[in-house]
């Protein structure tokens, strides 16, 4: 009859030939392998496990003598194998040292050995348990022989397949340890993506790499002549920032020089981060930013003049100017959200931060004209920019672009290229483009390729007008903005959170600077025009026995310059208007209503400044001064001293200032 030890069937060798088998044959199959042995003893009651009998013809004797070869369902498998989800889950994130994750196969034959792990652990802690519920206690030397035999019944089972069985007990007892004490990590091999495993090791494919990351651009077969050059010494490598010497030695393997294929030091330059980690080097920064490193990923904002973007363009059509060729550049300056460009400023040839700055001018006084507040953020790059240093004075938010492709203006300038420039006819593609719908047509003359030239005046005006165009179409979300054009958007769709613009300030970084003085405590004298103070108040502001100040102003698109902004040493002082406006006719008979306003005007500005000095004099007190005698008196002077007297001469201080009325004079000789 069937007997169940450690959880599993086994058969005595006296059932065995009852069933009908020759004890010949049992030990046959015991030396070939066919079967294992449970447990020896003597007089045929050796116990064979009846799952390891492999030849079907013996268990089909077995069952028909014994009946079923199964276990009875009250009996419950102490050693019953269960594949562990917490296990796969585990080998399915495990990374190695390489950075690289197991395979799928490595990751079942691991959850798999790990279930069987985990079934003698559970078979271990009951068997411990009924034992102590008897008084008695688990002799473990024991206990690790039959898992031993036990783990290699299951190695040639379907849950065991591809696990190997251990060779001797002291094995498997330090690998069951060893699973109880770091659990599943314990059966990863503790050199799986080390080092060791490498074909090349790093020092090495880092020497590979310097090889190939200098400015000649060698091609990898040069690479690999180099490396073979060195490595068998007729070649000497040194590094340039510490001067040391490589030594060939320090890359043998096994004690002889590693020799490597092409295909070899192929795989390793065209690994993927090993070819980024020097391609800036390769192809330099400009490229690198553009085709290898990550870009921002971004969406349009809501508001207009939350950011405005900035950036040089060079217009696609060359030019003739002063009898030679040249291109012309601008240098714009577009809302982000609306798209809306502001007046460029353009100059023949490459953009200097003079027209930087004639750019800031242009859109500042739009935005004035306009009457829109100051934008928060502006977007630029480092050419140019980086050398202006008050430009985190000015905007709330500055960004420096790492690469072209991030600026939002390069987005714009693509829109009005190949949208409102190609329409108008004046956009011309370039010959090398990629795409044949943006590449121009070469004309050869006398074998030479010529581009047509055109006036820069005529190409700068054609680009005024297609910006003028461009912001008055349609915004290009018309699901954000329906019915809306660019400049409408730019309008009515202003970030409620912005501040009015303060010129005063502003002009300090990019208005045009005049050093005058305030004349008459009334005016100053700015860009061949008078301009008066506004308040009389910024007198106070002034330094003693000081009128010299310092203005600041920009001119409108007309050219006129209505106020200018007064500092002294730095300190703000006030504006001062154009006084011009202010003046009237002064013939009474040919004065209109608007010369009564002028003239009222100018009547109460008096007024003011009458008004300001009586304040201050009404604040002086007056002070008496006592007589002479009295001043002696006081000072301790003798009252008895004689003081000579003398005649005065004749015509002393004739020139002296007299109290008579010049004005009154000069109108009675009429």
């Amino acid at each position: 009859m069937y007997q169940y030890i450690e959880g599993n069937l086994a058969i005595s060798v006296n059932d065995w030939c009852a069933a009908g088998l020759t004890y010949s044959q049992f030990l046959n199959d015991s030396h070939r392998g066919y079967l294992q042995i449970a447990q020896r003893s003597q007089r045929g009651e050796t116990l064979i496990w009846v799952d390891s009998i492999r030849r079907p013809e013996r268990m089909r004797a077995i069952e028909a003598a014994l009946g079923s070869a199964h276990k009875d369902e009250m009996e419950q498998d102490i050693y019953a194998i269960r594949i562990s989800a917490e296990a796969r889950q585990f080998f399915s994130q495990f990374t190695k040292d390489d950075g690289t994750r197991l395979d799928a196969d490595q990751i079942d034959r691991l959850t798999r050995k790990a279930s069987l792990m985990e079934a003698l652990q559970r078979g271990l802690t009951t068997q411990r348990q009924a034992r102590a519920a008897r008084g008695s206690r688990l002799k473990m030397g024991e206990w690790y022989k039959a898992m031993m035999e036990w783990w290699a019944r299951q190695t040639v089972t379907e849950t065991g397949k591809g696990i190997q069985p251990y060779q001797n007990v002291r094995s498997f007892e330090r690998a069951f340890k060893s699973f109880e004490a770091d659990r599943y990590s314990s059966l990863i091999h503790g050199g799986m993506g080390k080092e060791n495993a490498r074909i090349v090791s790093k020092r090495l494919s880092n020497l590979l790499l310097a090889l190939w990351r200098t400015e000649d651009k060698p091609f990898i077969d040069r690479v690999y002549e180099l490396y073979k050059e060195f490595i068998t010494g007729t070649q000497e490598l040194y590094d340039k920032q510490s001067g040391e010497v490589y030594q060939p030695q320090d890359f043998y393997k096994n004690g002889a020089p590693q020799m490597l294929s092409r295909s070899t030091v192929w795989n390793y330059l065209k690994d993927v981060v090993n070819e980024t980690a020097v391609y800036a080097d390769r192809n330099g920064h400009f490229d690198y930013q553009n085709s290898r490193r990550p870009k921002h990923h971004r969406h349009l904002g809501e508001y207009s003049l939350s950011k405005i973007s900035m950036d040089d363009v060079a217009l696609s059509r060359k030019a003739i100017y002063r009898g030679r060729q040249a291109w012309v550049y601008k240098y714009i300056a577009v809302d982000v959200v609306s798209g809306f460009y502001f007046r460029p400023d353009y100059i023949i040839g490459k953009p200097t931060e003079k027209t930087v700055y004639n750019t800031m001018r242009n859109m500042f006084c739009e935005l004035v004209s306009l009457g829109l507040p100051m934008p928060a953020e502006l977007e630029v790059e480092h050419h140019l920019m980086s050398n202006i240093p008050w430009l985190d004075d000015v905007f709330r938010f500055v960004r420096f672009c790492q690469s072209p492709t991030e600026k939002r203006a390069e987005h714009n300038i693509r829109s009005l290229k190949w949208g409102t420039s190609k329409d108008m006819g004046h956009m011309r593609g370039r010959w090398y483009a990629k795409s044949e719908a943006y590449r121009s047509i070469r004309n050869k003359v006398d074998g030479d390729y010529t581009e047509p030239l055109f006036d820069a005046m005529t190409i700068i005006q054609d680009d005024l007008k297609d910006i003028e165009k461009h912001n008055n179409e349609l915004h290009p979300n018309q699901k954000l903005f329906p019915g809306m054009t660019r400049k409408q958007v730019l309008l009515s769709q202003v970030n409620p959170n912005l501040k009015p613009i303060d010129m005063a300030y502003l002009l300090q970084f990019i208005g045009n600077v005049t050093e005058t003085s305030i004349r008459n405590n009334d005016f100053c004298a700015v860009n061949n025009a008078e301009y008066e103070i506004k308040d009389f108040a910024c007198l106070n502001r002034l330094q003693p026995n000081n009128k010299r100040v310092t203005a600041y102003w920009l001119p409108k698109d007309d050219g006129s310059v209505p106020v200018v902004y007064l500092y002294q040493d730095g300190r703000y002082i006030g504006e001062a208007d154009n006084r011009e406006r202010y003046a009237y006719n002064e013939c009474a008979a040919e004065r209109t209503e608007e010369d009564e306003a002028k003239m009222l005007h100018q009547q109460k500005r008096a007024a003011k400044f009458d008004k300001f000095i009586r304040t201050r004099r009404e604040e002086l007190p007056q002070v008496g001064r006592a007589s002479a005698e009295q001043a002696r008196e006081t000072a301790g002077v003798p009252a008895d001293i004689v003081i000579d007297e003398n005649a005065q001469p004749l015509n002393y201080e004739q020139d002296e200032f007299n109290c008579e009325d010049y004005a009154a004079m000069a109108l009675n000789s009429l």
